[in-house]
């Protein structure tokens, strides 16, 4: 291993250098890239890669360009279904990798590095113009169908998503990693979600609880709701498929919802959303409710402008929130419920919007129009979570 680092260090890395010093020069014939497809985290390798397709398409990006990609999983590869979808929409080469590491330390050379223009926030608004951009083969929505009939769901069913976020996946998943439980105050239990599930069940709906890892079993004896983990049913290949073909998702704050909604445009109930002023206010068909910030010492909620105002929106350790002596109250299960009833009326077609419910929505967003993190409004904040908590906008 020392031996190969020397080799690495004193004559690979100063050749590529050389390589990269030349693709600089030639730039004006032919403009190569490099990039890296991270694959350990679902909701980056989702979102970042699906926006930077989307700014190919509307000539954000660079046109012309000869993009490499290398692969970095840190040990640990989110979904080998996703990545060979990815592979089959950029051109991957593994050595890559040394041209990738020495653009981005080098600051002449960082035009040469891919990248989306801001991250995971679609600030430009290129999802609603830009239709989905992977694609199933034809072998793999035959094995995804056959699955699917195991835990009794056929190609006419109807399916709803849900899932909670927790804090087995890290633990289990990324154990040599430092204390992860800052980012425990995201979490939430499923059994808050058991009310909407059952009632969504009744609406000809089967419930599909999704996640990697989970911490808590569901109980229920309903069986159009399908603990699809802890049943002996997920596979790479259905986590994708799934989130292409159902009608939509309820979770909570946790990055796979970015792969219905991302990847395939997939309305969305964001239930529990902590960090606010990180909303993502991109699609129509997205729908939110989120924590109030309790001040424990003054016993009161914040206020919407209190919290983009004074920075707490976006404070993303559990310590900052306690030193500050705010609480994040969760949502209730009824608040939960109300939220898919509404998104079951609105993709049915029954909703009724009054001019006051329109106006608490301009207000709630009127808070963050100096924002630099959104862009457009389009997405919904729950209407009955907002009638209930106007006390909090004004």
């Amino acid at each position: 291993m020392f031996q190969k680092n020397l080799v690495i260090k004193y004559l690979i890395y100063p050749t590529i250098l050389i390589l990269c010093l030349i693709v600089k020069i030639i730039r004006p014939l032919i403009f190569i890239r490099f990039g890296c497809l991270y694959a350990d985290k679902i909701g980056p390798f989702a979102s970042n890669n699906e926006l930077i397709l989307c700014e190919k398409d509307l000539i954000v990006q660079p046109k012309n360009c000869f993009d490499i990609y290398c692969e970095s999983s840190q040990g640990h590869v989110c979904n080998n279904q996703l990545l060979q979808m990815w592979r089959r929409k950029f051109r991957v080469w593994k050595n890559s990798y040394f041209f990738w590491y020495i653009c981005r330390r080098i600051p002449f050379l960082n035009s040469h590095l891919i990248s989306s223009f801001k991250g995971s926030r679609d600030i430009k608004g290129l999802l609603a113009r830009t239709k989905p951009h992977l694609e199933f083969l034809h072998h793999e929505k035959k094995i995804a169908t056959q699955e699917m009939k195991k835990f009794g769901i056929g190609n006419d069913d109807n399916f709803i998503l849900i899932m909670n976020r927790g804090s087995k996946f890290l633990n289990q998943f990324f154990p040599s990693k430092k204390d992860l439980s800052y980012n425990d105050f995201r979490n939430c239990e499923i059994k808050d979600f058991l009310l909407a599930a059952e009632n969504l069940t009744k609406k000809k709906n089967f419930i599909i609880r999704m996640g990697k890892g989970v911490d808590d079993k569901i109980i229920s004896n309903n069986p159009k709701i399908i603990d699809y983990e802890l049943g002996g049913f997920r596979s790479e290949l259905l986590d994708i498929y799934l989130s292409a073909k159902c009608r939509y998702i309820i979770c909570s704050d946790t990055g796979f919802a970015a792969v219905p909604c991302w990847l395939f445009r997939k309305p969305l109930v964001s239930v529990n959303f902590c960090q606010i002023e990180h909303l993502h206010p991109w699609l129509p068909n997205w729908l939110f409710i989120f924590r109030k910030y309790w001040m424990k010492n003054e016993k009161r909620f914040m206020k919407i402008e209190e919290i983009i105002k004074s920075g707490v929106g976006k404070l993303n350790h559990k310590d900052e929130y306690e030193k500050k002596g705010i609480e994040l109250v969760k949502n209730s299960p009824t608040e939960i419920l109300d939220a898919s009833e509404e998104m079951e009326s609105r993709l049915n077609g029954t909703w009724k919007t009054e001019e006051e419910d329109d106006l608490l929505q301009k207000k709630f967003w009127s808070h963050f129009k100096n924002s630099k993190l959104h862009g457009n409004f389009k997405s919904k904040i729950g209407t009955k979570f907002l009638r209930e908590n106007r006390d909090i906008l004004l």
